[in-house]
């Protein structure tokens, strides 16, 4: 019932180009549940291509894209149907207001493309204001909505209102952590060198005997994001000291919490 109850959800609101808000709060599922739709939409000849800016481990089924040129030439590449999750997009589109106002414009550029590209998107986020311009309603086709990892409330003008329990995960596996920051190229440059210096005050503190749960603290991050500008900053390190000593510690020195 439910697999029928869905086929025919995802066939009317992907029979033509559209954008579908994902919503929830963090660790609902929202990333899952989307490559979920993807999964069963492509399953069910409703799209052809997925792709998405969260990492994938080189699934066969998902193209990862990890900027705006990139997406553009995506969704023009040919004439298949095309699914792009756009994974924490808010965070992407407004974390600074500099980088903000210059994606939104490039978001924006692309919504009417769409349609010439036969794209939809799904655009998940914890945010539910988004800008009048993005969230457009001759783009904004439906709004889902999850409840809880297994849960998810769907809302469109195309359909009555529907709610999705017990659903099961995604067959395809994603890095959480990996998502491409969609930043134009004037200015991945610029945030290259703020993400080092960033990564080089993270390996500072560990060497001065910070947790990582205090450093995840301190610049807002979780523990796996913490591992990983570690390691950068240990690379920086290792390459800009003779001796692979900080402040009187070797860095081999450092353990895990």
């Amino acid at each position: 019932m439910m697999a029928s109850l869905l086929y025919e959800t995802l066939k009317v609101l992907f029979a033509r180009p559209i954008v579908i808000l994902m919503l929830g709060e963090w660790q609902s599922g929202k990333t899952d549940t989307s490559f979920l739709m993807g999964y069963l939409a492509k399953k069910w000849k409703l799209i052809d291509k997925i792709g998405s800016n969260t990492w994938t481990f080189n699934d066969p089924n998902v193209d990862f894209i990890n900027a705006m040129d990139s997406l553009r030439a995506w969704l023009h590449a040919d004439r298949l149907r095309k699914l792009f999750i756009f994974d924490e997009g808010l965070k992407h589109v407004y974390r600074r207001k500099a980088m903000s106002q210059m994606n939104v414009d490039v978001i924006t550029d692309i919504l009417p493309e769409l349609s010439k590209g036969r794209g939809r998107m799904i655009v998940c986020s914890q945010i539910e204001k988004l800008d009048s311009d993005i969230m457009h309603p001759a783009f904004t086709r439906a709004v889902w909505r999850k409840r809880s990892k297994k849960v998810m409330e769907c809302v469109s003008k195309h359909h009555p209102p529907r709610t999705f329990r017990n659903l099961p995960r995604s067959p395809i596996r994603f890095d959480p952590y990996r998502i491409a920051p969609f930043l134009h190229k004037k200015m991945s440059k610029e945030s290259g060198k703020v993400n080092r210096g960033r990564a080089y005050e993270i390996a500072k503190l560990r060497v001065a005997g910070w947790t990582l749960a205090e450093i995840g603290d301190k610049f807002d991050l979780h523990v796996e994001q913490v591992r990983r500008e570690l390691k950068k900053g240990l690379k920086g390190f290792i390459e800009f000291t003779d001796a692979k000593e900080v402040e009187g510690e070797s860095v081999s020195n450092i353990s895990s919490p």
